[in-house]
């Protein structure tokens, strides 16, 4: 296991766990820094190594590896770290204010079309 790279932040943001086969529950984290948070898995329907998508308290989707388990908990290492700015919102619990920032950072993303 390698070490964070991230401090992590305890948090009580609720959300949304959807695997690459369409099972999709809700979730409570622990824990959360820009590269990853800890969740609980009590189903055990997170193999490690596996994708899945995470939607945070409204923000998301964030696409995310199930880096860790011990026992009922897993740690998901996300693919793009979290947007500075959704992050600190998400820490300090201003779940409106994280939504809409990351509905900013998402439309300010150029796209670029080649036909």
């Amino acid at each position: 296991m390698q070490a964070r790279q991230s401090d992590r932040v305890p948090t009580k943001a609720t959300g949304s766990c959807k695997t690459a086969r369409g099972m999709q529950w809700d979730i409570q984290l622990d824990n959360l820094s820009c590269g990853g948070c800890r969740v609980d898995d009590p189903r055990y329907g997170l193999e490690l190594g596996s994708f899945v998508k995470l939607f945070i308290a409204g923000t998301g989707p964030h696409h995310a590896e199930v880096a860790w388990r011990q026992n009922d908990r897993v740690g998901l290492e996300f693919v793009k770290k979290l947007p500075d700015r959704v992050f600190k919102l998400l820490a300090q619990e201003e779940w409106d204010a994280a939504r809409a920032a990351d509905l900013n950072a998402a439309s300010s993303q150029q796209v670029r079309r080649v036909c």
